[in-house]
C-alpha cells in the first residue's frame, strides 16, 4: 500500500475516533437529563449540602501561594506531555538511519534548550522566592504601635 494512502487512512481512522467520542459524549447527555429524578428543594439550591447554614460570602481570603504551586504544577505536567512523544520519535531506529543520525543529535539538542529553559526559570522564580511557603515575619522592631514591650513578653509567656 502507498505511504500516502495509508496516511490518509490513518486521518481518517482519527476522525472517526473524534466523531464517535462526541456522538458518544452528547448522547450519554442527552440521555442522562431525561434519566435522573429532578426534585429540587430549598437544601439541594443552597451553597452547602452538608447542613450547615453558610457563613457570608464564598469570596474569603486565600492564599495566593497556592497558585504558584499550581503554576509549578501545570509547567511540570506540559512538559512532560511534550517529552513524551519526543523521546518516541528521538528512539525511532528507521528515522535515524535514513538521516545518518542527524535526526538523533538535533532532537538532543532541541530537548536539551528546552529542559535548560525550563530549569532557569525554576531556579529565577525560587531565587525569587516564589516558592517558599514561610515567609519571614515582621519583627517586634518594625512594628510601630503604642503597646509597651512588656505586654508582648507577657503574652509570649501565656500558656
Amino acid at each position: 500500500m502507498h505511504p500516502i494512502v495509508r496516511e490518509q487512512i490513518a486521518l481518517l481512522e482519527l476522525l472517526l475516533f473524534i466523531i464517535g467520542s462526541l456522538l458518544f459524549v452528547s448522547v450519554g447527555s442527552l440521555i442522562s437529563t431525561y434519566l435522573r429524578p429532578h426534585r429540587p428543594n430549598i437544601e439541594k439550591q443552597s451553597s452547602y449540602e452538608s447542613g450547615e447554614e453558610p457563613i457570608g460570602t464564598a469570596w474569603g481570603p486565600f492564599n495566593a501561594r497556592f497558585y504558584g504551586i499550581g503554576l509549578l504544577f501545570i509547567l511540570f505536567e506540559v512538559e512532560t506531555i511534550l517529552l513524551f512523544p519526543w523521546a518516541m520519535v528521538w528512539m525511532n531506529p528507521e528515522l535515524n538511519q535514513a538521516t545518518g543520525g542527524i535526526w538523533a543529535r538535533y532532537m538532543t539538542v532541541l530537548a536539551t534548550l528546552f529542559i535548560l529553559i525550563l530549569g532557569v526559570g525554576l531556579s529565577y522564580a525560587c531565587s525569587q522566592g516564589h516558592f517558599t511557603w514561610l515567609k519571614p515575619s515582621l519583627t517586634r522592631s518594625s512594628f510601630l504601635g503604642n503597646v509597651p514591650k512588656k505586654y508582648y513578653e507577657k503574652i509570649n509567656r501565656y500558656p
